[in-house]
Formats: structure tokens, sequence, C-alpha cells
């Protein structure tokens, strides 16, 4: 179970960050920040595909290739679910295409940067 943790709270932080209800989120300065929703949007996806990728490299059965292509599909999945799901819950939120690639870009990047730079490091070994 513990290997589950960090991925299952990112995963809580990620929902709870998506599907808060628009009247319920703070208003801070940092929000009117052209475009730093879409930093906040890679952000959770690129650390969420870093843990992910930490968890997958503990099997040595997966290629990179395999790793990226499983956390490549599984957050686009999340990421595109979630985006709908703004839309379609009454949570007075918005389905966003820009939202959609950062969360895309997010996920591709951190498992690249994992895969070939982090995973055998103190990060990555602290990751998976």
């Amino acid at each position: 179970m513990q290997k589950y943790i960090k991925i299952i709270g990112w995963f809580i932080v990620i929902l709870y960050l998506t599907l808060t209800p628009a009247g319920d989120i703070p208003k801070l300065s940092l929000l009117s920040i052209p475009y730093f929703d879409k930093v906040v949007h890679f952000t959770m996806y690129f650390v969420m595909s870093m843990l992910l990728a930490g968890y997958f490299h503990q099997f040595k059965k997966y290629s990179n290739q395999k790793i990226l292509l499983i956390n490549a599909l599984l957050l686009i999945f999340i990421g595109g679910l979630l985006e709908i799901l703004q839309y379609e819950l009454p949570i007075n939120r918005d389905c966003s295409w820009g939202d959609f690639a950062a969360n895309t870009t997010g996920a591709i990047t951190g498992t690249l940067i994992y895969l070939y730079w982090l995973k055998n490091t103190f990060v990555g070994k602290w990751l998976s």
C-alpha cells in the first residue's frame, strides 16, 4: 500500500483542484496572471506522470516506450474525462481544449523527464 500512497494522494489533489465548484475557489491574485491555470494543469499532470512512471519502472518487464505509452494513454484519458466532468457537473466550471492540451503536455513531458533523466537518481528512487 505504501507504494500507492503518493499516487493516490496526488490523484486526490487533481480531483479536488479539477472538480471544486467555481464559487469555492479562492480569489487569488495568481489566478489573474494570464495562462496561470494552464501552468497549474501542466504541473498537476507532470507530477502525476512522474509518480506513475516511477511505479511502472519498478516492473522490469516494462520498457521505457511501454511506460510512456501507458502513462500517455492513461493520463490523456483521465484529463479528458475530468474536463468533460467539469462541463457536465453542476459546478460552474468550463471544459477547455487548452486545459486538456496542458494536461497532455504535462503528462508526456513528466514521463519523458523521468524515464530519460531521473529514473536512476535519488529523485527517481523516491518517486518509485
